[in-house]
């Protein structure tokens, strides 16, 4: 799957939001829909690194992009 004019202020405002919650890795999923594709940003709890000095404070809940933000990233 391709990604094609992925706005690039709103893909990095998300995976630095990623990064200063501890991430190291993370998955982006492709879905395909008849209507528009869309793509996800997964952080596992396994790709999230636990600092000693806690420098992050660590959000775990589940953060969804607006329909208007997933426009936008396609």
């Amino acid at each position: 799957m391709t990604f094609k004019k992925i706005p690039l202020k709103i893909l990095i405002d998300i995976l630095q939001d990623a990064w200063e919650t501890g991430a190291d890795y993370v998955d982006i999923v492709g879905i395909a829909d008849v209507v528009q594709d869309e793509i996800a940003i997964v952080v596992k709890e396994e790709y999230v690194t636990e600092e000693d000095d806690n420098e992050y404070e660590v959000d775990r809940s589940d953060k969804n992009l607006t329909d208007d933000e997933l426009n936008q990233l396609m």
